[in-house]
């Protein structure tokens, strides 16, 4: 994949997010050529506002497209790796907004805030708001980082409470990774793997060949996968090549299922066809109508 290309693996999973200026909440806005390269995570829990930008994020050992105008609440340490769409040329911009409880403490204690605090504290998976509930406070994060002072705190709180208000619009996004499953070498290991599928799904790939990369025998690295992932090599290259199937057909890059099958690493349409139904209940040619645009 394009977007990952020539990147190197230099630093570990454990991620410290930069504080930003003065205040109790970090916010960053990103308008650049990509997302941060590495399969990371943090203490803090990560509020992200896709303004511009599509690809795929993955979220523990979730893989998923991402579009403009959705909203990700990321649950504090769960690993995670946005990726830009290969061929998207125009910048990614994005706002984020992180919040660290640790320091907040005094902050959330005050009564009038419970209900958030709650919201947060048993916040049991990653979540994602979709863009027909999210465009509702877009402009309230396009202000965040250009307001000060009382006027700052006033937003991030506004933001606090939409979510809140939408809390049932939520879609849960559950990783299946325990926190104990991830060390900084898994985070780096790991981090090699992904990056090496998304790079080569549409090419055929060994257990071997991905073994090679983490220096291990072809049946270490299965045993080594599945305890730090909860699903095999095999089942986790095939979500990758079923979601970026499902991109093609979406986008109408083409609605040819055997070319399709092909772009995306499946050596028979019997076996896309398959693989398919299995991983999203349908076939690929509902899957089309069931997207086409009356």
């Amino acid at each position: 994949m394009e977007a990952i290309k020539n990147m190197e693996v230099k630093h570990p999973i454990e991620f410290t997010v930069p504080a930003l200026g003065a205040g109790s909440f970090y916010i960053q806005e990103d308008i650049r050529s990509d997302f941060y390269s590495h399969y990371h995570r943090h203490k803090e829990i990560q509020i992200s506002y896709i303004v511009r930008g599509k690809g795929s994020v993955v979220i523990g050992n979730l893989i998923q497209p991402f579009v403009e105008n959705e909203i990700y609440i990321l649950k504090a340490n769960d690993p995670h790796i946005f990726i830009k769409e290969n061929g998207l040329e125009e910048d990614i911009h994005v706002i984020h907004v992180f919040v660290g409880f640790e320091k907040l403490k005094y902050l959330f204690d005050l009564q009038e805030l419970n209900a958030i605090r709650e919201f947060f504290k048993f916040l049991d998976t990653s979540k994602k708001l979709e863009p027909k509930y999210s465009l509702g406070i877009k402009d309230r994060f396009l202000e965040l980082n250009r307001a000060e002072g009382m006027n700052k705190f006033k937003k991030v709180l506004d933001v606090f409470e939409y979510l809140l208000q939408n809390d049932s619009h939520l879609i849960s996004l559950y990783s299946g990774l325990a926190d104990s499953n991830f060390n900084d070498k898994v985070g780096v290991r790991i981090n090699e793997v992904i990056r090496f599928s998304l790079e080569n799904f549409h090419h055929d790939i060994t257990i071997d060949e991905v073994a090679k990369l983490i220096h291990m025998t072809p049946s270490a690295f299965c045993k080594y996968f599945k305890k730090h992932t909860m699903k095999t090599y095999v089942t986790f290259l095939n979500e990758i090549r079923i979601e970026k199937a499902c991109q093609l057909l979406v986008n109408r890059s083409t609605e040819n299922i055997s070319e399709v099958a092909y772009l995306c690493g499946f050596n028979t349409v019997v076996h896309f066809n398959r693989v398919f139904k299995h991983s999203l209940g349908c076939s690929p040619s509902e899957f089309i109508q069931q997207h086409s645009v009356n």
